[in-house]
């Protein structure tokens, strides 16, 4: 596996007549371009920081024909981070390479209080605790939505002990979209509550609850529903195609425990509910050794709904899952035909490597991202750390997001 190059993406602004000729080509070369870029989200940005006509034809380019981006996985934090720590780092799979942000993440995000919870539509879930408070149980959570390409950031009503967060929509295009969180709730197991952007404050009477006590692992957003897996394989539906408030709920539509065809392993170390192409699967990961880093196997169902079953599946064909660490951040599925660079019938993850030290009770970590193929079973290595990371259930495990230049 060749190394990983380190790049920095800074801002930089042209002189308005340098570029005068870029403003006079035809709209149908616009769209020629676009198009050879389309899969490259730093292809994008430089396309746009030409001038503001090509930024206006990137603008519509969304707005005929999203495009599809590959993906870039934001690793843990250095144990021993270097000088400039204070810059995250993006790993882009499409080109191989490192990329250092030159927005300040402790500054922006008030420095070693805050984690990122995962990413949904190309915007990061970023929590502060507040910990003036004297109990746990009292701790008081902000969540920042923040798009790391523009920079935009926007703020959801305070929260208690946030687990997962996912977005209806993109928050780019759509002000209108909803907020859903996974929360734990003191010897309650866990609850899910929601907001719609924009009709709230910033406290918690913002947050309408859906249901407690619910022991909730994952949930995905399909076709306008909602749809949770708790972590006995019970599956609720709530239609969200509509506007909500504290006085207007979304219907729970569905309730049920599908069967499942095969044997499921219950010592599964995770497990994600996924939407591919049109369709939800439920994802394990088992582990077949007693080391952290182990061989691994992962298994795919497919939700029937008609039928109520999980149905096995042998081939995800021309798909790749891209699945977190811990079940916080989102998962999700790309189209190999779009995005030729990633490989079929594949699963990327990225794995702990818990390694003890001579002489020492305790060792380091080390973040590795590495794929799966379903149907060979064979794994291989795409993102080798060279650091250990800092604690990976106190900080930031790595997390995937398929960023969105279309600001």
């Amino acid at each position: 596996m060749a190394m990983a190059m380190a790049c920095t993406i800074e801002r930089k602004t042209t002189p308005p007549n340098r570029n005068r000729w870029a403003g006079e080509l035809l709209p149908e070369l616009f769209e020629l371009i676009l198009k050879k870029l389309a899969s490259n989200v730093l292809d994008i940005i430089r396309f746009k920081a030409v001038c503001s006509s090509w930024n206006c034809a990137a603008a519509r380019s969304y707005t005929s024909a999203p495009l599809p981006q590959y993906p870039w996985l934001m690793p843990s934090i250095p144990k021993s981070p270097p000088i400039d720590h204070e810059s995250r780092c993006f790993f882009s799979l499409a080109e191989n390479k490192v990329y250092k942000m030159d927005w300040n993440w402790k500054k922006t995000f008030h420095g070693d209080g805050a984690s990122c919870l995962g990413s949904s539509h190309g915007w990061l879930a970023i929590k502060e605790v507040n910990t003036e408070k004297k109990t746990y149980k009292e701790y008081e959570e902000i969540v920042h939505l923040f798009n790391p390409i523009s920079r935009e950031r926007l703020l959801a009503p305070k929260m208690t002990r946030t687990k997962k967060v996912v977005l209806s929509s993109d928050p780019s295009h759509n002000n209108n979209f909803v907020v859903v969180v996974i929360h734990s709730r003191f010897f309650e197991g866990t609850g899910l509550a929601f907001y719609q952007h924009g009709r709230g404050g910033d406290n918690a009477a913002a947050w309408t609850n859906l249901s407690h006590g619910s022991s909730c692992a994952d949930m995905v957003f399909h076709n306008g529903h909602l749809f949770t897996l708790s972590i006995i394989h019970t599956i609720q539906v709530w239609d969200f195609r509509g506007t909500y408030d504290n006085n207007n709920y979304p219907m729970k539509i569905m309730n049920f425990r599908p069967s499942i065809d095969g044997n499921v392993n219950s010592m599964a170390v995770d497990e994600w509910l996924v939407e591919s192409m049109g369709e939800l699967l439920l994802v394990g990961q088992e582990r077949l050794g007693n080391d952290t880093r182990g061989a691994v196997k992962f298994f795919v169902y497919k939700l029937n709904i008609a039928a109520k079953t999980f149905e096995q599946v042998e081939s995800l064909r021309d798909c790749a899952l891209f699945l977190a660490r811990n079940q916080s951040a989102m998962s999700f599925s790309l189209s190999t035909k779009e995005l030729p660079g990633l490989k079929e019938n594949s699963i990327y993850f990225t794995d702990l490597d818990h390694v003890l030290k001579l002489n020492e009770s305790c060792g380091d970590n080390f973040h590795e991202g590495r794929v799966y193929n379903l149907e060979t079973k064979a794994v291989e290595t795409y993102y080798p750390t060279r650091a250990p990371v800092s604690n990976p259930y106190w900080n930031s495990p790595p997390v995937w997001i398929v960023p969105s230049p279309w600001y």
